[in-house]
Parts: C-alpha cells; structure tokens; sequence
C-alpha cells in the first residue's frame, strides 16, 4: 500500500492502515523511547513526501525529505523504515509503540536533541539493545565542540553516547575570558620626564639643572 503527497504519520494512531498502531498509544505508559533525548510519553511524529506500507513483512518505507520527531527530539534522513513485531492474533487492537523492533534511516542522516547534533551516513533504531546507532563519518557536536569518528552509539537507558571507530579526533574550543584570566598581567612602567632623566644622569635635583 501506497500513500503520496506529504505522508505525516503519528505512530499512535493510525489504525486503518497500519492495524497494529492504535490511538492508544499516546496514554500507554512505557512505550519507551527511539530518539536520543526523546520523552517516552511522547509519540513519534512522521513526516514524508512518499509511505508504503508492507502489511506480510510487517514494514513501513518512508522517502523523500524524512523528519521523525520525538519530543524536542529529531530525526531527518532521505529514507526511513520501521519494521514492526510479528502480528500477535490474541493480542488486542490497541497496541503500542513497543511494536516498533528496529528502524533503519538512511542518509544522510542528522540527529537533533537540545543543543546536540549527530550525523552520518545512516541510523540504526535497534528495541532489543535499547541503542541508537550513527554509522559512517559520524560528527558529534555540542556547542563548538565537535568530535568525529566511524560509529556512534548512543544508550537511551543511560543517555550516553560513545564515538568510536578508527581513530576519533575531537576539537573542544576554549572560553576565551577564562583564558584571558588565566594570563598573569603587567604592570605599566611610568614614564620619566626628560629633566628627571638629566638629572639622574648627573646627580643633581631636577630644580638644580634647571638652572
């Protein structure tokens, strides 16, 4: 199944065509977070020019100018898929968004959360590790502090984040007063009068040589 245009998707309610993603979802506790810095309760906001959904795969593609935002948190990659847990026959029609197992985006792909920026050249969502990934010529920066490298992995129980791969190069810059303070300062030499000169030259008060 297809939808066209500018497809914007609230995992949280769309059960017409996705009926393992319910209304409910919003008031389910614990549905868990699949953006750094996101908040749990908050549902995750799609939009995209172009959705398929593949009900026997249990998938979603999205293409085209992806943004994915949880929270103050944001995702945006050229493509993004969702792939759900495995239909459950018992289970009721309201569900959550602990269905959602994995997400993969492709670049490039940028992670927005307060004043972090992470990007490379595709994300992994993975539910069982409770992990996000940034993979291929990783930047994280946080201010003017930028540090590089092959792979981030960010933890969403610790909020952590983690660069690896290679060698990771980082450049923190300084705060410029702090360092000013830190320099010891000079005290300014008082000049002396051309008289004061001559006269220290010969030995004699300034009044003397005058004269």
């Amino acid at each position: 199944m297809t939808f066209g245009s500018r497809s914007s998707l609230i995992v949280c309610a769309f059960p017409l065509v996705i009926g393992a993603i319910s209304p409910c979802y919003a008031q389910t506790q614990g549905a868990g977070v699949v953006l750094p810095g996101g908040n749990a309760k908050d549902p995750v906001n799609i939009d995209a020019a172009k959705l398929d959904y593949f009900d026997k795969e249990q998938k979603l593609v999205y293409t085209g100018n992806v943004i994915a935002t949880q929270g103050e948190s944001k995702l945006q990659a050229g493509k993004l898929i969702i792939y759900l847990a495995p239909k459950n026959p018992k289970a009721s029609a309201g569900t959550s968004l602990s269905q959602v197992r994995r997400m993969e985006a492709a670049g490039p792909v940028t992670l927005l959360s307060k004043d972090q920026i992470g990007t490379g050249d595709s994300g992994i969502y993975e539910r069982s590790e409770n992990k996000v990934y940034l993979v291929g010529n990783v930047t994280l920066s946080q201010g003017g502090n930028v540090t590089k490298g092959d792979k981030l992995i960010y933890d969403l129980a610790t909020k952590e984040a983690t660069v690896t791969g290679g060698r990771v190069r980082s450049l923190f810059l300084t705060d410029e007063k702090s360092e000013d303070a830190k320099q010891p300062r000079t005290s300014r030499s008082v000049g002396v009068s051309k008289p004061d000169q001559a006269a220290q030259a010969s030995g004699r008060p300034p009044q003397e040589q005058a004269q």
